[in-house]
């Protein structure tokens, strides 16, 4: 669980890379990145019937929302990036894992002290991923978190 856990966190912060980027940032290096296909998904509110149009799933998101999720984004792509030297130099599974939870750790509290629930910040970056409307209107406050850490 904290396996998977950790996993969809990363690959939450990787796959917003190209927001980032959008802003003005480069995503990781291609061999930082672990493929998408390894990942475990669990099953997304998107795939119900009863789905919002893309211009409801845009409104049902605050600015202030979108705020506390880019500042989000930077901070779990800054303790990715930390922590993925440390993995790789993990000599056991056992410390393997004890990294990972480490990371899981400082990851659900950077999201959280954002202002944000994990779960929503799930959301936000799957309607990111797919919704254009989503994807623009994070544009300035990925921008806007990004020149925070740059200064």
């Amino acid at each position: 669980m904290i396996r998977s856990t950790i996993f969809a966190l990363t690959f939450a912060a990787i796959g917003a890379a190209p927001l980032s980027a959008s802003a003005g940032q480069s995503p990781s290096s291609p061999s930082e990145q672990t493929p998408p296909s390894t990942e475990r998904r669990l099953p997304s509110p998107e795939s119900s019937d009863d789905r919002a149009s893309p211009a409801e799933q845009t409104a049902a998101y605050s600015d202030a929302e979108l705020k506390s999720f880019a500042g989000a984004v930077v901070e779990v792509h800054r303790i990715n990036d930390s922590y993925i030297p440390k993995l790789q130099a993990a000599n056991t599974p056992d410390e393997e894992q004890q990294l990972e939870a480490a990371a899981l750790h400082e990851m659900v509290q950077a999201v959280e002290k954002e202002g944000i629930s994990v779960e929503r910040y799930e959301e936000i970056l799957t309607q990111a991923q797919t919704n254009r409307d989503i994807a623009h209107r994070l544009k300035r406050p990925l921008r806007d978190a990004l020149s925070r850490v740059w200064t």
